[in-house]
This record gives structure tokens, sequence and C-alpha cells, in this order.
């Protein structure tokens, strides 16, 4: 007797089937001609935002993922070490300024992390952190 999955309710932090369609072609997959089946990828995509978008452990994964938080967190780690999740990201940031869905005149600085100096009267030096933070990439 063979039973189907039930499929599970989304959560917010699902990919639309479009957006995964998107992102698929892009995320590198291990090749295996042995062993048990591939985990969905749909799923493994799903569970590694769900966590990153809820700081949760990975071992709180929901349990009704199709996939278990041991095979989440194996790709995550596998694409960080690849720079594929970085390509991804870089993709999305092209993909959303060529449809203008980005407006560069709005880009802000949260001086917040520059560490102040005590004593200082003069608010250049403070300024000068922060320009040399962006030249270098920090922020």
């Amino acid at each position: 007797m063979h039973t189907q999955k039930q499929k599970r309710a989304p959560y917010p932090s699902d990919l639309t089937l479009r957006q995964f369609q998107m992102l698929a072609s892009r995320l590198t997959v291990r090749k295996k001609r042995t062993g048990r089946p591939r985990a969905d990828l749909k799923e493994i995509i799903d569970g590694i935002l769900y966590v990153l978008s809820t700081g949760c452990r990975w071992s709180d994964l929901p349990h009704d993922y199709g996939v278990s938080y041991v095979t989440c967190y194996r790709y995550f780690r596998h694409w960080v070490k690849q720079g594929t999740l970085r390509k991804v990201f870089i993709f999305l940031k092209e993909e959303a300024h060529r449809r203008n869905y980005l407006h560069w005149r709005n880009g802000y600085l949260d001086a917040s992390v520059v560490k102040s100096k005590k004593g200082v009267r003069n608010t250049a030096d403070t300024r000068e952190n922060i320009v040399l933070m962006v030249s270098n990439g920090v922020l």
C-alpha cells in the first residue's frame, strides 16, 4: 500500500513556484548515481529560508518539511563554501535593478556601527570613519 505525502501548508518564507524556477537553475546540486533518492530541491530551499528568516536553530525546522534539517544544513553549507549563494544574491540584485525595483538614490548609511571616539569635538573624524567603512566595503 503506497500512501501519498500530504501537501503541507505554506510558510511565509516559502518561495512561490515561479520564484523557485528562477533560482533552481543557479543552484548547484550534487550528482549521485547511487543511494537514496535525492531530496526535493524546493523543500530544501524553503527549509533554508525558514531557518534564515525566523532565526531558529537548524534542529527546530518544522517536521512537515519534506526534508530533514541536516539535509538543509548540508546544502546551505555547500552553497556557502562554493560561493553559490553569493552568485544567487548578485543575480537577484541585478534582476531587481533590471526590472527597476531598486532605486539607488534611496540608499542610507547607518552610523550606529561606527565606534564613536570619546571626547571628540570635531565630528569630521567620525565622518572619516564612515567614508572609510564605505570605501572598504564594510557598509
